[in-house]
C-alpha cells in the first residue's frame, strides 16, 4: 500500500532545508574571513546615503591610511570617502569606480596611483582580487570584474566563494573578528570613520635610508589607460590621479614622467605628493606607521594638505541638507575621539590597530 505524502511532511521537509539553507550561509558568512578593515570600508560606502559624497577616494591601502575624510569635512567644508582596498592592483580601481557610481555622483575621484606601480605579479594576487570582489554588491559589476581581470582557469572560485575560505576554521579568531565587523556594520546607520585606518605606531628607523624601484609595465599601462578611457566615456570632468607619500626613497623617479604624460594626454591631473614632504612637514618614521603608509599623524598633515590643493583648485563643496551637515558632524565628533586616542597611542608606541570598530568600543 502506497504511502500518502501528508502536508505535514512537507511542511516538515520545507522546514528542514530552510533551516539547512540558514545555517550553511551562517556559516559561509562567518567562514569569509577577509581583512577587518576592508569590510568595514566597503560596507561602509553602502552606509551613505546616495548623492552625498563631494569626493571619492580610490586605490589600496594607502587610501584609507593616508587620509581622513572627517577631518577635511572639519577643516574645509566638503564630503568624502576613503574607498581603500588594502592590496588591490590598478586593475580593480575601474570595477571599484563603477561602484561608486552606482550610488554617487562625486565632483572629483581621486586615484591612488601605487596599484599601477609594481611587477605584474602583482596582478596575480587572487587573494587580493577576492577581496573586493567578494564583497561588493552590485552583482552585475562583481560578474563584469570577474570576466575583466581574473584569468578563465579561476574564475570558478570567484562565482562561488564558498570553497576559497572552507580551510578559514583553522584560524577562528580572525573569522569571529571579521563576522563581529560585519554584524556592526549591518546594523549601523553610517560610517562614522568613512574607511579611515591606521595602526598606533612609528616606522622602523632602520627602513627608512633604504630606497625602493618602482615599475609602470605594458600591463599597467594598458590598465591605466582602460581607466582613463573609461573616465572619459563617464563623462567624469574632474579626475586626480595621485602619489601618496612614502617613506622609501624612489630611486628611478623618472617613472612618474611617465605615468604623467598618459594622465594629462586625457586632460586629466597628476600630483606627485612625494615632491611635497617638506612642505607638508612629514618626516620620516615619526610621521609613518611602516614604509608605505602614513601614521594618524602624518595622515593629518597630507589630508590638510590635499583638501587645500582640492578646494583650491575644483569646486567640490556640495550643498548639503541640514540632515546630511548633522550626520557628518557627529561622525566627526565620534571620529576626532579616537584620532586622539590613536595619536596618543601612537607616541606611546602602543601598536594597535584602530578602524570603524573603534569608534563604538575601545
Amino acid at each position: 500500500m502506497k504511502k500518502t505524502i501528508t502536508k505535514k511532511a512537507i511542511a516538515k521537509t520545507i522546514a528542514f532545508l530552510l533551516i539547512f539553507v540558514l545555517i550553511y550561509m551562517f556559516i559561509a558568512s562567518f567562514l569569509r574571513m577577509t581583512d577587518v578593515v576592508n569590510i568595514a570600508t566597503i560596507d561602509g560606502f553602502y552606509k551613505e546615503p546616495e548623492n552625498t559624497i563631494d569626493v571619492m577616494l580610490i586605490g589600496a591601502s594607502e587610501v584609507y591610511a593616508d587620509y581622513s575624510a572627517t577631518t577635511a569635512w572639519k577643516e574645509y567644508g566638503y564630503t568624502s570617502y576613503s574607498f581603500g582596498v588594502s592590496g588591490v592592483p590598478g586593475s580593480v580601481y575601474k570595477s571599484m569606480l563603477r561602484e561608486t557610481l552606482t550610488r554617487q555622483k562625486p565632483k572629483v575621484v581621486v586615484f591612488e596611483v601605487n596599484g599601477f606601480l609594481q611587477k605584474d605579479t602583482y596582478y596575480d594576487r587572487t587573494i587580493k582580487l577576492h577581496s573586493w570582489i567578494d564583497n561588493m554588491h552590485d552583482e552585475k559589476n562583481r560578474m563584469e570584474t570577474i570576466n575583466e581581470i581574473v584569468p578563465k582557469d579561476q574564475r570558478d572560485s570567484f562565482y562561488s566563494t564558498f570553497g576559497i575560505y572552507h580551510n578559514n576554521w583553522k584560524d577562528l579568531g580572525k573569522c569571529f573578528k571579521a563576522f563581529e565587523t560585519r554584524i556592526h556594520m549591518k546594523f549601523s546607520d553610517t560610517s562614522y570613520m568613512k574607511g579611515f585606518a591606521s595602526f598606533a605606531k612609528e616606522s622602523d628607523p632602520s627602513g627608512c635610508d633604504k630606497k625602493k624601484t618602482l615599475y609602470f609595465t605594458d600591463k599597467s599601462r594598458q590598465y591605466m589607460t582602460d581607466l582613463l578611457e573609461y573616465c572619459k566615456s563617464c563623462g567624469i570632468e574632474n579626475v586626480v590621479f595621485a602619489r601618496f607619500p612614502h617613506e622609501k626613497q624612489v630611486d628611478n623617479p623618472e617613472i612618474f614622467d611617465e605615468v604623467n604624460d598618459l594622465i594629462t594626454s586625457y586632460g586629466y591631473n597628476f600630483v606627485n605628493f612625494e615632491d611635497h614632504k617638506e612642505e607638508m612637514g612629514i618626516e620620516s618614521t615619526y610621521d609613518y606607521y611602516n614604509p608605505e603608509h602614513l601614521n594618524v599623524i602624518g595622515s593629518r598633515k597630507l589630508t590638510y594638505f590635499l583638501g587645500k590643493y582640492l578646494t583650491e583648485n575644483y569646486d567640490i563643496k556640495g550643498s548639503h541638507s541640514d540632515k546630511t551637515v548633522k550626520r557628518w558632524d557627529l561622525c566627526a565628533q565620534k571620529t576626532d575621539k579616537v584620532l586622539e586616542e590613536c595619536a596618543k597611542d601612537t607616541k606611546n608606541k602602543i601598536g594597535a590597530q584602530y578602524f570603524e570598530l573603534s569608534a563604538y568600543s575601545k
